[in-house]
């Protein structure tokens, strides 16, 4: 609020009215009054009759008067203080004011100094809040942001979620609507006939998705408590299942605050045990929409697995061969699991391959062509896909686990042996399982591991100490994916895992040398970064003075500010000593991400451009070439217009920090000028 806005309404709530007694004391011209009056009206602060200024009778005005008599009310809402104000009526980070408000961190310091000075807010951890034992304060803010969030909306919409890029909004039917139609308003073009009374509309600047359809159904039925229309989102999801990508389900389910519905959801398709059962029908309701609504019972019944199997695979062997069994039929075999939808199985050379996969050809199974591949299949990366009409499906990998982690000698001497004529079958441990599943994150593998770490005599230090070596061997970072399996876990169980705390220790000092690899970086701006959730300003100091005592990085005093610097020229995450193409494998990674987002040829063909600039001027010396080309694309991305592509989901395709990318992308744009 423009500070003589807030001098005239203090100036009335002392009791001066008339219009020549107050531009006296604002000493300003009656055209400038004018303009300022006119404002507040519209803003129902106050009413004139003839030249006389009363506030006006309601809520707001009445607020402002109680308030402006026992705090600095300037200090409160003086320019940019106001939008923060009401930003703060439920707890939040420094960050999170920077993401709903764009203002510059030095503003926000700046108003929250000024917020301590009239004691307004509180601090717990790294968050704040208005102080809740001021109630016409938190009222006041409360109203403040219930008219800014309807600024720009249809009088006649319920607003059902709102934040800075998206308004999801509930309208009339017989009413038009700024957006596009979205949720259940969309289901019958995708095969689900249900009415509505009302129609759902979306505004935001980025192409709607499928995945987002879901999602804003499943919040609309679960804003309303709504069973049935839960049940409806359900078999939306099993209809289209093929067509979505699940982690992209999961991303934007947690971006709208429902990831533990989402979860379990997951588990009650795969009838599961629930941590909110009572937002679901029963399973015999369900089972009787589903035929309504001709959903087949194979996609939300997982086959009966087939105990005869590797006795069959045993006899058929051409020769002696050595397998692994890990996933959903290693844990039916120890009891873990009733039934499981595929088997999944790997082997360590060319021949333990060919063996297998001829043997299943033999036993009636067809391999998948990859065209038929689910975006779920494309990201665990097998081998290759068997499947059976009667028998569970094979997932062979070869060597690498989904893409991601090895089959080391550790793994394999854990593993129980059980013999089937000529297949000796290793059964992975269930240390070994849970790691599998807290880096590949599939459609209910929350459950899994709750169900793993139940099951008895389950040892965290096996998992922890493969982790660590799994990163040695690949020269990967895993750390991050698994603290984010942690973190779901323990949202639906509250489960913690012993080695929590080292665990962000460890991603924290992955995230703060890639940070400062081969440049100096602030140490408020590090803090910025990577502050949030459990992740608090001690303990990134903490990590950094460590960081600093180990000579990894060296602390620097530029004036006012502490700059941190990588004291080795590589420090961690180091992918490779031998020499590689900077721009072949740039361009090669780019292709990859521009195939797996389906992005335009326009976008693609611009970061190509960018490659090629970049290594021109010598930018990607030091750097890793994946993140470097990570960020170009998300550059790419922004300069040609679709903003659904956040640097948060393009970080998780390349397996890299959202940090990072945001980084590496700062430094791309500002080295080529653009």
């Amino acid at each position: 609020m423009n500070p003589t806005s807030i001098k005239l309404l203090k100036s009335i709530a002392e009791g001066k009215s008339h219009q020549t007694e107050l531009m006296t004391l604002l000493s300003i011209g009656e055209w400038q009054f004018n303009t300022i009056t006119r404002e507040l009206m519209h803003q129902d602060y106050m009413d004139k009759t003839n030249d006389v200024f009363i506030f006006k009778n309601n809520a707001k005005a009445a607020l402002f008067h109680n308030i402006a008599n026992q705090i600095d009310v300037e200090k409160l809402l003086h320019d940019s203080n106001e939008q923060i104000f009401f930003n703060l009526t439920e707890p939040v980070t420094i960050k999170d004011i920077q993401d709903s408000t764009n203002l510059s961190l030095r503003t926000i310091q700046r108003c929250m100094s000024e917020f301590e000075s009239i004691g307004v807010i509180k601090k717990v951890d790294d968050k704040i809040s208005i102080d809740e034992t001021k109630e016409q304060l938190y009222l006041f803010a409360k109203l403040l942001k219930t008219e800014n969030e309807r600024r720009n909306i249809e009088s006649y919409a319920d607003i059902i979620y709102q934040d800075k890029f998206r308004i999801l909004k509930k309208i009339p039917k017989d009413q038009r609507a700024d957006g596009e139609l979205t949720g259940f308003s969309l289901f019958y073009d995708y095969g689900i006939d249900y009415q509505t009374t009302h129609n759902y509309f979306i505004k935001q600047e980025s192409s709607l998705r499928l995945e987002e359809i879901l999602i804003h159904a499943l919040l609309i039925a679960h804003k309303n408590k709504d069973k049935n229309a839960i049940t409806m989102a359900i078999l939306f999801y099993l209809k289209n299942r093929e067509k979505m990508d699940p982690l992209d389900i999961r991303m934007i389910a947690r971006s709208y605050g429902i990831s533990e519905i989402w979860i379990d959801v997951e588990g009650y398709v795969r009838n599961d045990p629930l941590k909110n059962i009572d937002l679901f029908l029963p399973r015999n309701e369900f089972e009787e929409k589903a035929r309504l609504y001709d959903i087949h019972s194979d996609l939300y019944t997982l086959p009966v697995a087939y105990p005869q199997l590797f006795r069959d695979i045993g006899k058929k062997l051409p020769e002696a061969t050595e397998a692994c069994l890990l996933g959903g039929e290693n844990m039916r075999m120890k009891g873990l699991k009733d039934r499981t939808k595929d088997c999944d199985i790997v082997v360590d050379d060319d021949k333990a391959l060919n063996n297998l996969t001829n043997t299943l050809l033999d036993l009636g199974y067809k391999s998948l062509n990859k065209e038929h591949f689910t975006n779920d299949d494309r990201r665990i990366d097998p081998f290759d896909i068997l499947e059976h009409p009667a028998r569970s499906r094979v997932d062979l990998f070869k060597t690498r686990i989904a893409g991601k982690l090895v089959l080391s000698d550790t793994i394999v001497q854990r593993a129980k042996i059980e013999q089937f004529t000529k297949l000796k079958l290793r059964i992975l441990s269930n240390e070994d399982i849970f790691l599998l599943k807290s880096v590949t994150l599939r459609e209910g593998d929350i459950q899994d591991l709750s169900k793993i770490v139940q099951s008895g005599n389950f040892d965290w230090k096996i998992v922890w100490d493969e982790l660590l070596y799994q990163e040695h061997l690949t020269c990967m970072n895993f750390s991050s994916l698994v603290l984010e399996s942690l973190d779901y876990l323990y949202e639906q169980t509250s489960i913690r895992s012993p080695f929590y705390r080292k665990l962000i220790s460890r991603v924290l000092d992955h995230e703060i040398s890639k940070l400062v690899r081969n440049r100096e970086m602030p140490l408020d701006g590090i803090i910025e970064l990577l502050k949030g959730n459990d992740i608090t300003e001690k303990m990134i100091r903490n990590r950094i003075d460590y960081l600093e005592r180990k000579k990894h990085v060296r602390k620097i005093k530029k004036g006012d500010q502490v700059l941190i610097q990588a004291k080795e020229k590589i420090v961690f995450n180091v992918y490779s000593n031998n020499p590689v193409d900077a721009r072949d494998r740039m361009k090669k990674h780019v292709e990859q991400l521009s195939k797996y987002f389906v992005l335009s040829d326009e976008i693609k063909k611009y970061a190509l451009e960018l490659v090629d600039q970049v290594v021109d001027k010598g930018i990607e010396n030091g750097r890793k070439p994946t993140g470097l080309a990570t960020a170009i694309v998300y550059l790419a991305t922004i300069v040609k217009g679709d903003g659904y592509y956040t640097a948060e989901r393009i970080a998780k395709a390349s397996n890299l920090s959202q940090p990072s990318i945001h980084a590496l992308y700062k430094l791309v744009k500002r080295s080529l000028s653009l």
